[in-house]
Order: structure tokens, then sequence, then C-alpha cells
């Protein structure tokens, strides 16, 4: 198929003219009229182009999105019409770009999960094991991600939420990935600073509200180290290097008691702020503890005095009782 012929569908499909791809039709040899039509769906359903979508159905050309992918972008009402021809909205694609289903590509958007769960969509991935919380299984790295993992990393807390109270299973790393996704948002920028924000406030949730293990692993134990995992979710800090403070972060998970062990082991050579920042957690637990220790030594002593003076003032009362 030729640019001009090409250009012609794209114009038709973002104008919604039938006209348009009548010509662009006419203009495409028998040859190419196969790729042409998977070209025309995908255009058609990214511009919500229903007049295309339907001369298309006349014509006998299956209008569902080969992909979930195809279908990211399309309006509610386009989606609700690609259901009513036949869309699976829980399939999957054969390779690993295309494994994960429609919801999970909108996982960002509330509305939009809302929207799927409202019309079948499932929270776990067809023809997979479903995960069970707090069960340590195989981890195959060919199977979907759990969607919670991606809300952890870049949804609201309301959208995670929605999905748990779905029977949606939190995964391997929902803690580890939302600390690593608030590592990458450089300082100095209005939009990464409210990303940043974002991030920080959902690891508060994971780790206050949820309640998930500070230390947690992300995969099995004793399995070979999986690509892009770091270990416990303070590992992913240290390997962090946008050039944004992370000592809030990491002071955070060393408050709710994690180990920094591992960490500082393998942090980066030229990343020093996560050892400095860990050296100054310890540092001012040790002068908490001091300061604690010496309040409460402060505290007795006081405590030790008001008793002495009260035995001492009843004792003159008693002195001058006797003498009277």
């Amino acid at each position: 198929m030729g640019n001009q012929e090409r250009d012609l569908l794209h114009k038709a499909c973002e104008d919604d003219d039938i006209m348009l791809l009548d010509k662009a039709i006419s203009m495409t040899a028998a040859g190419d009229l196969e790729s042409f039509y998977n070209i025309a769906r995908y255009s058609a359903i990214w511009n919500n182009a229903m007049a295309i979508l339907n001369d298309l159905i006349e014509r006998g050309v299956r209008v569902t999105p080969r992909w979930p992918s195809d279908a990211k972008g399309a309006s509610k009402e386009t989606l609700e019409f690609l259901l009513a021809q036949g869309w699976d909205i829980n399939a999957q694609g054969d390779s690993g770009n295309h494994k994960q289903p429609f919801m999970w590509l909108v996982a960002t958007d509330y509305n939009l999960v809302k929207w799927c769960l409202e019309h079948g969509a499932s929270v776990h991935p067809r023809g997979q094991e479903p995960f069970c919380d707090g069960v340590t299984k195989t981890k195959d790295r060919h199977e979907c991600q759990q969607i919670l993992e991606i809300v952890a990393a870049r949804g609201s807390i309301a959208t995670f939420d929605l999905l748990r109270s779905k029977g949606a299973p939190l995964g391997w790393r929902p803690l580890h990935v939302a600390v690593e996704t608030a590592t990458f948002f450089p300082p100095g920028d209005k939009y990464n600073d409210v990303k940043h924000a974002e991030r920080m406030a959902m690891v508060h949730y994971l780790l206050d509200v949820v309640g998930l293990d500070v230390n947690a692993p992300d995969q099995p134990v004793g399995t070979k180290l999986l690509p892009m995992h770091s270990g416990t979710p303070i590992c992913y800090i240290s390997d962090a290097m946008d050039g944004r403070d992370h000592r809030e972060l990491t002071w955070l998970l060393l408050d709710r008691g994690a180990d920094p062990t591992d960490a500082l082991r393998f942090a980066k050579p030229d990343y020093s702020n996560f050892a400095e920042d860990v050296k100054a957690w310890k540092a001012w637990k040790e002068k908490q503890a001091s300061d604690g220790w010496e309040a409460k030594q402060g505290g007795d002593r006081r405590e030790a005095k008001e008793v002495g003076d009260r035995r001492k003032a009843k004792q003159s009362g008693d002195s001058k009782c006797c003498v009277q």
C-alpha cells in the first residue's frame, strides 16, 4: 500500500468520512486490501470513527481489536460498540508485548478501570493460575504482571482500593514498584514534584493501610535473581540515580523496620547518598534513644525530689505538732 492511500485512509478516519474511505479503497491494489483494512480498523478505533467502523462491518471486515492495545485511547462509546461486536475485554495477545489485557493498559485511569469492571473485566489474567496473597509459589516471568503492581507504580490509591475490593491479588511487588517509581522524578519540575508526591502517598498507604511487609522479597526465596528485581523494597532506593534527595523515602522505610543490609551491600558506588541517609537515620535514632533516656532520668530525678520535698514537709509538720 502506497503512502498516498495510507494518508488518505488516516484522513478518512480522523474526519470519520466514508467518502474518503471509498476513495482510499479504490486506490488500493487488491493484494494490499488485507493490510489496508487492518490499518483502517486500528485508525478508526483510535479516532472513534463510528461511521467508518460501521462501513467496515458492512464490507465484511472484522472491527474488534486484534490486540488489547488497539483499543487504548478509544472512547467508552466506541468500547461499548466493540463489545457489541464480540470484542473480548479479557483477551490477551500471544507475545510478551501484548500479554496484558485491556484493563491493565488503562490502570492509571480510575474511571476506565471502573467501566471495565462493570463490563466484564476480570482481575485475574486468563489462563494463569490465580495468584494467592501470602502463598510462596514459583514466579514465571512469562506470566502477566498482577494489575495491582501496575497501579502501585503508576495509578491512584482509589484505583488500588477499587481493584482490591474486587479480589485483585497483591502480587509480589506492589510496595517495591511504588518505592522504585517514587525515585523516578527529578526535582525542579512541577509535574515531577506532583508525581513524586503521589508515589510517596502510595508508599505510605501500602505500608500503613494495606500493611505490606517492608522487608518482603520480590521473588521466591532461593531462586535465581530475576531481571529488573533488586531485593526488598529499600533496595530499590539504593539504585536510584535521578538527583532527587530520597532521605524522606529512605527514612520512612527504616522507620517501618526496613533492613538496609542488602541495600548497602549492593548500592551503586556512585550513589553515596543512600549510605549517608542510612547512617544519618541510625545516628538520629541513637540520639532519640539517648534523649529519651535522659528525659526519663530527668523525670525520675524530679519525681524523687518531689517525694523528698513532700516527706520533708510532712516531717516538719509533725515536728511542729510535737512542740505544741
